[in-house]
């Protein structure tokens, strides 16, 4: 994020602002303050290119002296400027992308490469941090109706009430409603992750489960639609289905964005929205939904072959892929199998299976209950674990899973382990039922008992290792108080923040902190809480504590540069952390040979919940990662 001043190409330009700025910031919102500042550097035709690090615009200009400091510094939101190594950074603060993003529209740049590089993240860990974020706003919908959806069907189980009463039939259309259009509450969710329209998103799932395409599916009397005559649009329920409208909802964007980009002004009104609703449609029923369907049917044969060469091994396989297989909603597939082998045999045993994996969902679902603290994390979490009993496990998997990846991984390991188990001992049903704990009935005979430890093991295993490797929310000495601790971020020598040599630490124009000379180069965090942003080019980490205070661990000076390189980070957005867990690691060589000061800068940047900020006179000298150097004291 910042700059090293020692040897520069030319004097730096300084620009601090101390003046009041809350009136102007009333009135302007991020896109005015954007347009003011792009006028006041020159105008877009002066700038080559724009991006940003944790708390800096940052501008490559064709003429540094057309930019107009003296109102640029008038403008809201402009913390302070300078202009060195060739740039104008311009500082705002840590909610610097949130101004990025309407400079990227205006400039007309790709608003994903916020820095100068991009962090890579593993296909599964994109799709399932996708899943979570298009899923997060979906869940009270999902965990209502799963609620009242699982509580019908354990009343039916236990024959409480028939499911053919008017009473069940309406009920259940309030439960069910959801989940059967759930293409339209994902697609108007991913459309706000994708950054396209929210409207165009809804109507591509109103396409795919228009009575057209549902009513040919439950007749039967065809197997595909004829475009034109000649291209072929396949008939499959999409009814329930995630992945298809997910994928459909990122085409729309990018095809979107390509269509405006090619109309002129004048007609983009009109013809964006048509030409992008037209193609996205084509793409989704001809390719998208029809792949995503296969997917599902492949998965489906895959299993049935398992069986025919060992039931454990199938056991071992269909439990590790049952609970992704619900998260992607190629599931449902597997019901057919499970009918045909009624029809066939008299009995089934992967509805047991998928039973255990119900369960092992729910373990896991349950342990997290235990590591959050607010009351509302506490209310979804639990009503979530209660849907997975009662047969519905999408709350869970949606709402708490996706976003706890090692919880994810727990119920994977017990539904796997517990399946594995019940097909050793031949489990099986004589009858489709819901796998619920409500259904445990129908498993009475001669597999009962395998059946009940098995619905033990699933639970017991899940939960156990969701426990141990989920840590908790907030360590005890952090919760709901009105102080924060702050631990040296690494071994080495004490710098106060007057003496950093980027007059954006020195003068605290961004927030009071500390600096430390690293020896070593290993970097903990110097609070406990949550870890909220973990910068592209790994040179900064964000971290909330529970009582609010944002704290910024910065390594090194204008080391954004690197793009990444000499960094290491054993760290995501959303993990919990101690003065004990290891953020990072810098290669102090290699940054060092690359002209880069590797001090570490810890800052407080919402100095408006500081009361008071403890300045001792004998921290200067070495210090040992994780001793306690500062004290900060909030307001009430």
């Amino acid at each position: 994020m910042c700059v090293k001043t020692e040897t520069p190409e030319r004097a730096p330009v300084k620009r601090i602002r101390t003046v009041s700025k809350q009136q102007g910031e009333k009135k302007m919102t991020k896109e005015d303050i954007v347009k003011q500042i792009i006028k006041d550097v020159g105008g877009s035709d002066n700038i080559n290119n724009a991006w940003h690090c944790m708390t800096r615009l940052r501008f490559d200009l064709k003429d540094e002296k057309k930019v107009d400091y003296a109102a640029l510094e008038k403008t809201p939101k402009v913390v302070g400027t300078k202009y060195q190594s060739n740039q104008l950074q311009v500082v705002i603060g840590t909610d610097v992308a949130d101004y990025y993003a309407p400079l990227a529209k205006e400039l007309g740049l790709d608003e994903a490469n916020q820095g100068e590089s991009s962090e890579k993240k593993g296909a599964v860990s994109l799709f399932m941090d996708t899943v979570s974020g298009v899923f997060g706003p979906i869940v009270p919908a999902i965990a209502g109706a799963g609620m009242i959806k699982g509580l019908m069907a354990g009343l039916v189980a236990l024959n409480v009430i028939s499911n053919q009463t008017d009473t069940y039939l309406v009920i259940d259309m309030i439960a069910s409603g959801v989940f059967t259009f759930l293409p339209f509450f994902v697609a108007a969710s991913a459309a706000r992750i994708f950054k396209t329209n929210q409207y165009l998103a809804i109507a591509i799932a109103a396409t795919l489960q228009f009575p057209t395409m549902t009513n040919a599916v439950a007749e039967g009397s065809i197997s595909a639609f004829r475009l034109f005559g000649v291209l072929p649009v396949p008939v499959f329920n999409y009814a329930g289905t995630v992945i298809p409208i997910i994928f459909a909802v990122l085409a729309l964007s990018y095809i979107y964005r390509w269509v405006d980009k090619l109309l002129p002004q004048v007609l983009r009104t009109v013809f964006t929205p048509t030409i992008s609703l037209f193609v996205t449609g084509i793409l989704t029923l001809t390719v998208i939904g029809p792949i995503s369907i296969h997917l599902g049917n492949l998965l489906a044969a895959g299993v049935a072959g398992l069986f025919t060469i060992s039931p454990v091994l199938a056991g071992i396989v269909v439990g590790a892929i049952r609970p992704i297989a619900i998260f992607t909603g190629l599931h449902h597939a597997m019901t057919p199998i499970a009918l045909q082998n009624f029809a066939n045999q008299g009995y089934d045993m992967l509805m047991p299976m998928m039973f255990m994996a119900n369960m092992a969902i729910t373990g896991a679902t349950a342990a997290i209950y235990f590591k959050v603290k607010t009351k509302e994390e506490k209310s979804i979490i639990l009503s979530s674990a209660v849907s997975g009993l009662l047969g519905i496990t999408e709350p869970a998997l949606f709402g708490i899973l996706s976003k706890y990846k090692k919880a994810f991984i727990a119920a994977t390991v017990g539904s796997s382990v517990a399946s594995a188990f019940i097909s050793f001992f031949g489990v099986r049903i004589y009858g489709y039922i819901l796998s619920s704990i409500f259904s445990l009935p129908a498993y009475i005979g001669e597999y009962f008992v395998y059946a009940v430890l098995g619905i033990i093991l699933a639970i017991g295993l899940s939960f156990a290792m969701s426990w141990f490797l989920v840590p908790n929310q907030a360590a005890e000495g952090d919760r709901y108080t009105n102080e924060v601790d702050l631990h040296a971020v690494t071994h080495g020598e004490y710098v106060p923040l007057e003496d950093v040599p980027d007059e954006v630490f020195s003068t605290k124009m961004m927030g009071e902190g500390y600096a430390i000379e690293s020896q070593d180069g290993q970097i903990f965090a110097p609070v406990s809480g949550e870890v909220t942003t973990v910068f592209p080019s790994k040179h900064a980490v964000g971290i909330k504590t529970q009582n609010g205070v944002e704290v910024l661990v910065h390594m090194g000076i204008d080391t954004v540069s690197l793009g990444g390189q000499g960094f290491e980070v054993f760290v995501k957005a959303g993990e919990q952390v101690t003065p004990q867990t290891k953020l990072a690691q810098m290669d102090l060589p290699f940054i060092k040979q690359q002209g880069k000061e590797t001090m570490v800068i810890v800052l407080i940047t919402n100095m408006d919940r500081v009361q008071q900020f403890s300045v001792s006179t004998d921290l200067e000298g070495r210090h040992q990662a994780g001793a306690l150097l500062e004290k900060v004291v909030l307001n009430a």
